[in-house]
């Protein structure tokens, strides 16, 4: 008892230190977005084991101005390999008066390898997972190494405690100034409860809180929704997320929108998932 108790003060602990900037904490894919959540096993990579999959995921997202993104996801037993790239296109920097030609343009590339392994150690679940980062803007590029740890705590069958660390590493220049990784420490709270599944995370990054639910009907189709808290003048900014799956053989299509009230407009997730 007393080691299980020592356990839950780590992981709150861990929960509540301090953070950087957002770059990697985007959505993946429909899922991870229509929950409002980072579900990506690389990320928090014990849930290979929590929740195992034998799936390859494809995926396409599309954001205001011409951002978009594309995701590849292999689950392996307990390890997960994954590829993801944003592109932003060339945007204009312009004033409030017009003009022929724009104060600056700007243009943003990302390319991310990386995979994520666990291993079951009995009182709890271990995960260690690892992204090579490559961005680029018109003008420099800079290469990054983002880690990630992750425990995890069954309570009981159906409540599981999980709390760690992604995207700390070191990075190099672009633009001539350092980068940083997002680093940020999180704690979520995950409920099985036979159709209904409830998620909840806290963690000291742009997004501190958010709160995702999923329904299964007739084990064919799913659906799901979220909320996000991000601070903000002078109160706080809460955004909706919602989307499905549906399964048809061995393959399952997703959709998602993420944060449909956000200021620049919403994201759309497009999803395939090849179960094999």
């Amino acid at each position: 008892m007393i080691n299980r108790i020592f356990i839950l003060l780590v992981m709150v602990g861990m929960a509540w230190s301090q953070t950087g900037f957002d770059i990697l904490s985007t959505p993946t894919d429909a899922r991870d977005a229509s929950l409002g959540l980072t579900l990506n096993p690389t990320i928090k990579p014990t849930r290979n084991i929590t929740h195992p999959e034998s799936s390859v995921t494809l995926s396409v997202w599309n954001w205001v101005a011409d951002i978009q993104g594309a995701y590849m996801g292999i689950a392996l037993s307990n390890a997960h390999l994954n590829f993801q790239a944003m592109n932003s296109g060339e945007l204009e920097l312009r004033n409030d008066i017009p003009t022929e030609e724009p104060l600056s343009t700007f243009e943003y590339n990302l390319f991310n390898a990386g995979g994520g392994y666990a291993r079951d150690m009995g009182l709890f679940i271990l995960g260690v997972g690892g992204e090579l980062v490559y961005e680029r803007s018109l003008n420099a590029s800079a290469t990054s190494l983002s880690l990630n740890l992750a425990a995890t705590y069954p309570i009981g069958d159906h409540l599981l405690l999980s709390s760690g660390l992604r995207h700390f590493g070191i990075s190099g220049k672009l633009d001539e100034e350092s980068t940083s990784l997002p680093s940020e420490l999180w704690l979520e709270v995950d409920a099985d409860l036979n159709q209904l599944s409830i998620m909840a995370e806290v963690n000291n990054g742009s997004i501190p809180a958010a709160l995702g639910l999923s329904y299964s009907l007739l084990d064919k189709f799913e659906l799901m929704g979220g909320i996000q808290i991000e601070p903000a003048e002078p109160d706080l900014r809460i955004h909706p997320s919602a989307g499905f799956t549906a399964d048809w053989s061995s393959f399952t299509l997703g959709y998602s929108i993420y944060q449909l009230n956000h200021t620049l407009g919403a994201r759309h997730f497009i999803s395939l998932f090849w179960n094999y």
